[in-house]
């Protein structure tokens, strides 16, 4: 790296003459290079974010052959449908369910779940943040008695009952118990909200851990069309006449996705660079996962070297990509790689920021999963030329995968020591100028 500098910076002199260089003064020469051997240190570590009133609520669990084991589940509230509910004086509750509107899915839908459903104990509160470890208290006893599904997120029309659903939903049966509850409260608990979340404070929804494959499945909590808390009932006088009463998760409730990760049981390679914190094998492989995950730090320890030997010239960078190939473990068809990712740089004090070339947008940017040639690239420009001119700390980036509270995605990267043929680099082209 340093003898590239050097022939390089050597000297900011002109080439031999070719034609046209009398075209401009040698005051205004530009000698411009191109590198791509740029030193990168980098390694992966374990991330933690917060989930509130996340996009979607994840429910599932994985086991990854890379990543380990994965169980994803979510609190959240519910409020009545209609304020003021009477049930009437002779009520008989048939059954309570819990309808969920499927938004997407990751890894092996065919793979059975088993779903748990506890009441919660402790109040959610809006004035709070939660996190993907966050965990709020509830009663023991499963509601929802371990029922068992498999997510069949393709299956677009549904039929229950004399309901036509055209949309793909999952429906997890409830206890006649909780139903009941849910029936005899007083009509004052269904006045306002706010009552009502005094008398029922929500749920905490779970998935079992499975042995192989397994899926994450995303719901839209807030689709008031087909996620609902469904409760059915009949007047004990008039049993041909079954009715139903829905209850709503709203964007004004509270609710947030909560992940569990045993990480241990993770291909060898994973495990000793996240647990075993050997941080140099990170320069061979660099791991990015969502739901609180895994997330890697990047760092060019030699940038701010490169104005040591201009003698007075200036070094303007025209163009810097960072091009993050994926690893061949990428080819199992389950794992698909995610679409979008994100770049941040980090302070001094480990928060992050976002880099100066995100304001361009995303065309110039990048983060985009290129599938042709499976690998993913930015355009840090604005960032490199800045920590050149130590006009901003060399402490370092962070990469990851957009949505990491409410996707289940993940993605193996090769490093800049790969032994794969493509492998993770800094292409910069730059100007010599010499004024």
């Amino acid at each position: 790296m340093i003898g590239l500098l050097a022939l390089a910076f050597v000297s900011c002199k002109k080439s031999p003459e070719t034609i046209g260089n009398g075209l401009i003064s040698d005051s205004d020469y530009i000698d411009v290079h191109h590198t791509d051997t740029v030193a990168i240190v980098c390694h992966s570590y374990f991330d933690s974010i917060a989930t509130s009133n996340a996009t979607y609520a994840l429910l599932g669990a994985m086991k990854d052959p890379v990543f380990g084991a994965t169980e994803a589940g979510f609190y959240t509230q519910f409020r009545p449908s209609v304020a003021g509910q009477s049930f009437g004086n002779n009520p008989v509750m048939d059954s309570l369910v819990l309808q969920l509107c499927v938004s997407g899915y990751y890894g092996d839908t065919m793979a059975m779940q088993t779903a748990h459903a506890f009441v919660l104990t402790d109040s959610l509160m809006t004035d709070s943040t939660y996190y993907s470890y966050s965990w709020v208290a509830f009663d023991n006893t499963d509601v929802a008695n371990g029922y068992q599904f498999s997510p069949r997120p393709r299956t677009k029309v549904n039929v229950i009952g004399t309901d036509t659903i055209a949309h793909a939903i999952v429906r997890i049966p409830l206890s006649q118990e909780l139903g009941n509850y849910l029936m005899t409260l007083d009509t004052t608990a269904y006045s306002r909200p706010d009552l009502f979340k005094q008398h029922f404070k929500g749920l905490f929804v779970t998935c079992d851990p499975v042995s192989t494959n397994g899926a994450i499945t995303s719901f839209t909590l807030t689709n008031n069309t087909y996620t609902l808390l469904q409760l059915y009932y009949h007047d004990a006088a008039t049993p041909e006449k079954p009715m139903r009463y829905n209850f709503y998760v709203t964007s004004s409730d509270v609710y947030f996705n909560h992940f569990e990760h045993d990480y241990s049981q993770g291909s060898p390679e994973f495990v000793n660079q996240m647990i075993g914190n050997q941080h140099e094998l990170g320069q061979s492989t660099v791991y990015l996962q969502t739901m609180g995950g895994v997330r890697t730090w990047l760092k060019f320890p030699n940038l701010s070297h490169w104005t040591d030997s201009l003698d007075g010239c200036h070094l303007v960078v025209n163009e810097a990509k960072l091009v993050l190939p994926a690893s061949s473990m990428l080819t199992d068809s389950i794992y698909k790689a995610p679409s979008n990712f994100i770049l941040l740089g980090f302070n001094a004090d480990s928060s992050t920021y976002l880099l100066p070339d995100y304001y361009e947008g995303a065309g110039y940017f990048g983060g985009t999963f290129n599938t042709s040639n499976q690998s993913v690239t930015f355009r840090i420009t604005e960032y490199i030329q800045s920590v050149i001119l130590e006009k901003r700390d060399n402490t370092g980036i962070c990469l990851g995968i957009n949505g990491t509270a409410y996707n289940a995605q993940r993605l193996v990267i090769n490093g800049p020591e790969s032994n794969e043929m493509e492998k993770m680099k800094l292409e910069v082209t730059y100007s010599i100028v010499n004024e």
